[in-house]
């Protein structure tokens, strides 16, 4: 794809997040009714009018484009905006309308907008706007990552073992209860070693925290392709890692994603792995 055709498609991520997030401002207040999608997974009818004016704005300049949405009116979150439309589209329009969906009901000012494209397979553009400190974290394919128009980077506290001790962590609970529990057993390990962890409710800001150099690293057990699709691309240009919760790609994962700053993504492995390990033993009647 060229660069043009790159810029062309981040000008109407950012568009359509600035848009979103302007009616999220306007919406704080009147969030709207509460659904509740599965346990601990609350959608505002905010939201779906947001998720809406998203669409709008980008359908205006590429009306033939494929859409995979968080929000839906029917219990199948996830589904396209039209027939036909999917992983295998040409070009791929990935939006989460509000980020921190707790967050956001609760009146709390930490939300965000997510606009991502997926073009011929690669992740091509990531916008993900924080309308309540017009925050606009966006970044390209080989474009570097900006937050307001300034480049961003990983931060590298230390080096070895003491990046790991000063390291601040952040994390969201997930909604199952099993998911659940083994997140708090990780956080209990964790909680050891690094210097401090931060509950968030807003798994795209959180990974761009970490590609601002604001955290050192994110996890999460339970995220979806929306959470991390946009934040995704802005984390990878500013330098940073991102995989699944064992070091494994983290596209198709299951089992969570971490995302770090590089230098201490393998001591944070390091830390999680044996704690799911005893988790699981205890768990299966072991000692």
């Amino acid at each position: 794809m060229s660069s043009e055709q790159t810029d062309r498609l981040l000008r109407a991520a950012i568009r359509a997040a600035r848009a979103g997030g302007e009616m999220a401002l306007a919406r704080r207040e009147d969030p709207g009714y509460l659904r509740w999608k599965g346990l601990r997974n609350p959608q505002a009818g905010a939201s779906l009018d947001i998720q809406r004016r998203i669409v709008e704005v980008i359908q205006a300049e590429f009306p033939d484009d494929a859409f995979l949405l968080e929000e839906t009116t029917d219990e199948r979150p996830g589904d396209s905006a039209r027939s036909g439309s999917g992983d295998q589209a040409e070009r791929l329009w990935i939006v989460d309308p509000i980020c921190g969906s707790f967050n956001f009901n609760q009146r709390i000012p930490l939300f965000a907008v997510c606009v991502g494209c997926r073009a011929q397979g690669r992740d091509e553009v990531g916008v993900v706007y924080d309308p309540c400190n017009d925050e606009l974290f966006h970044a390209s394919f080989g474009g570097g990552a900006y937050l307001n128009d300034r480049p961003i980077f990983v931060h590298q506290v230390s080096e070895g073992d003491d990046a790991y001790k000063r390291a601040l962590v952040g994390t969201d609970l997930p909604g199952s209860l099993d998911d659940r529990k083994r997140a708090l057993f990780i956080n209990r390990s964790l909680g050891n070693g690094i210097t401090q962890l931060w509950t968030l409710g807003s798994p795209a800001l959180g990974l761009c925290y970490v590609a601002a150099g604001r955290l050192h690293a994110y996890f999460c057990l339970d995220l979806e392709l929306w959470d991390v699709a946009a934040a995704s691309v802005i984390l990878r240009e500013a330098g940073g890692t991102l995989t699944d919760i064992t070091g494994g790609p983290w596209l198709f994962s299951e089992g969570g994603q971490l995302a770090s700053n590089g230098v201490i993504h393998g001591a944070m492995l390091r830390a999680i792995k044996p704690a799911l390990e005893i988790y699981a033993t205890r768990q299966s009647g072991g000692v």
